[in-house]
């Protein structure tokens, strides 16, 4: 009996979480969590029907982690891509419904060329990466942890080390941590994280812009010094990025000047996305607790919703499709 007791309390205890994913904003709960117990980390997709998520596999496949899932009916079932990869999975982006590419620790890159079948590209790194990018089939850009950023010309079958790269290689000098970018062409682009100062023990949020396809950056002034999980820009004009303590930045010239938005959280949020100047949303939290933030004024007023899961994407196709991601693998969408 108190088994039975026990296993409803947690049975309850899940649906309790679920409906209050659900009551958040409207949103509609296609996967209650992964099958698999897999962590999730990123989504993305194509079309209304057509999307992928990556993370990191269930214990029993401690010696391949990585995973790569694929839907084509919206996101109400997920298969998994048949590929082994032993590192967990940080981040995904397609360019069409063809063309993708996840990174992650170690180094790691897998791409597609079919959607479907995967392969291992070799990035010439072991640090852990965290954010890709590509502007055309060709031409794209991967950036991580100890300074590291990466160029491909061929749509990753080779990589160029353009700095960092190098594991434990920042010790008391100045690095910059890349957790996110976002390119509008071969040459523009934009990277977010955290720039750390081992030898004064402080650091402070950074964005970079480069107008020469990532061979030189130009730091733009934050004035905060919380770290930036995710960065995005709907022109070259208006821009948002959004990271620890609930911050969230806001440019309309490109990153000249960053202003702050108040967020109405305090949680760390790890993704935002917007469908047009005025509509966008944001997503973040810690396990236990999380937030999912809707503007419809591009930013000027945020309407925040607490969650019982740690949201760790959402990933914007148009108005009216929108998903997010939770680390639990528990899928949600826009009514």
């Amino acid at each position: 009996m108190n088994k039975f007791r026990t296993c409803l309390l947690a049975v309850t205890l899940m649906f309790l979480a679920i409906a209050c994913l659900s009551a958040a904003a409207g949103w509609n709960v296609l996967q209650e969590r992964d099958p698999e117990v897999r962590d999730y980390m990123s989504i993305t997709f194509t079309s209304p029907q057509t999307g992928w998520v990556v993370g990191a596999a269930s214990f029993e496949d401690f010696e391949n982690p990585g995973f790569v899932g694929y839907t084509v009916d919206g996101g109400k079932t997920w298969q998994k891509s048949d590929i082994k990869i032993s590192a967990d999975l940080a981040e995904v982006y397609f360019l069409d419904e063809k063309h993708g590419w996840a990174v992650g620790a170690k180094g790691s890159i897998a791409a597609t060329k079919n959607g479907a079948d995967w392969e291992l590209q070799t990035s010439k790194v072991a640090n852990g990466l965290k954010g890709i990018y590509f502007v055309n089939k060709d031409v794209g850009y991967a950036v991580g942890e100890s300074d590291t950023i990466l160029s491909s010309k061929n749509g990753g079958r080779s990589w160029k080390v353009l700095q960092g790269g190098q594991v434990g290689a920042v010790g008391d000098d100045d690095a910059n941590m890349y957790n996110a970018l976002q390119f509008l062409d071969e040459n523009t682009g934009w990277a977010a994280g955290v720039r750390v100062s081992p030898s004064t023990q402080s650091q402070s949020a950074l964005i970079q812009k480069t107008t020469d396809g990532a061979e030189t950056w130009v730091m733009q002034e934050t004035e905060r010094e919380d770290i930036l999980e995710d960065i995005f820009f709907l022109n070259a004009s208006l821009g948002w990025a959004v990271g620890e303590n609930g911050t969230i930045l806001h440019t309309s010239n490109g990153g000249e000047k960053w202003e702050v938005q108040t967020s109405g959280t305090e949680e760390t949020l790890r993704s935002v996305g917007f469908a047009d100047e005025m509509n966008g949303w944001a997503v973040g939290g810690d396990f236990g607790v999380g937030a999912i933030l809707h503007t419809t004024d591009g930013g000027k007023t945020w309407e925040a919703e607490e969650s019982k899961e740690k949201l760790v994407k959402v990933f914007v196709l148009d108005g009216q499709n929108v998903w997010v991601a939770s680390s639990t693998g528990a899928i949600l969408q826009t009514d």
